[in-house]
């Protein structure tokens, strides 16, 4: 059985609040653990609790030797109890946050992905995925993006929030740096140039936009370039916009296309 004052800080951890307290968060469910543990990312050092019914911990035996130091067998409802989703796991795991640690060769080096105030959790965590499916292990948010731990964000990258370094930061300062490092930066808006014919450079940045309102004006004098994703064919009445997922999921595959 789990602690009660496990139990309650468990529940905690659902408020940024007490996650950024605490500096640990929830990851829950059996594919997304279960490749996680099979891969080693996560494991003693950085797991501080795992819980789970008997019948899991019966089939993975050969995988959760090294983490049952810090694991307790809980009952369904208890985990019902404890889960942020509508049908309750059969495991979930607090962990530590990781920490995103960031250096000049980041951006120096090859494209970074920019968000401005990207609010919703689900496109959050399914840019996470998207970024580490195509090799992009670095995002830089505006502080006023959702956290990358909150519960849905977790979930819906599929283990991609242990891989993919989510840093919040000043976007006009990270732009004024880019500036004065000559890095490019492209700005994905409306009225941009087609991005499938627009030349990008192997080092730069892409800066996606706010799901309603798009990127911040302020923001538009340090574009070295506006981009788009045309719609086919060319102005054929159609949806208002793409999903913001969805777009950096298309020029991802595009730069890995070109082999950037």
């Amino acid at each position: 059985m789990v602690s009660i004052s496990r139990q309650k800080l468990i529940r905690s951890l659902q408020q940024k609040k007490q996650r950024d307290k605490h500096g640990m968060f929830i990851i829950e469910g059996d594919k997304i653990i279960t490749d996680l543990l099979n891969s080693g990312e996560l494991n003693e050092n950085n797991m501080v609790y795992l819980c789970a019914t008997g019948e899991w911990f019966r089939s993975r035996k050969g995988i959760t030797n090294s983490v049952l130091s810090n694991a307790t067998e809980a009952e369904t409802r208890e985990l019902k109890k404890l889960s942020s989703m509508v049908t309750p796991p059969d495991v979930l795991a607090v962990v530590k946050f990781q920490e995103a640690v960031y250096s000049t060769d980041i951006i120096r080096n090859g494209i970074s992905l920019v968000f401005d105030t990207i609010r919703d959790p689900g496109n959050m965590g399914t840019i996470i995925r998207t970024a580490d499916w195509f090799g992009y292990k670095n995002l830089f948010c505006s502080p006023d993006s959702v956290d990358r731990y909150n519960s849905k964000v977790v979930q819906s990258s599929m283990g991609g929030i242990m891989r993919v370094q989510t840093h919040y930061t000043d976007l006009e300062k990270l732009f004024m740096q880019a500036e004065r490092m000559k890095i490019p930066v492209y700005g994905t808006t409306m009225d941009g140039k087609d991005f499938f014919e627009t030349p990008v450079k192997q080092k730069g940045m892409i800066v996606f936009g706010n799901e309603s309102t798009g990127i911040s004006k302020q923001f538009e004098p340090y574009f070295t370039r506006k981009i788009s994703i045309p719609d086919f064919p060319a102005g054929k009445s159609a949806t208002e916009s793409l999903n913001v997922a969805s777009s950096v999921a298309i020029i991802c595959a595009e730069l890995r296309r070109r082999k950037m």
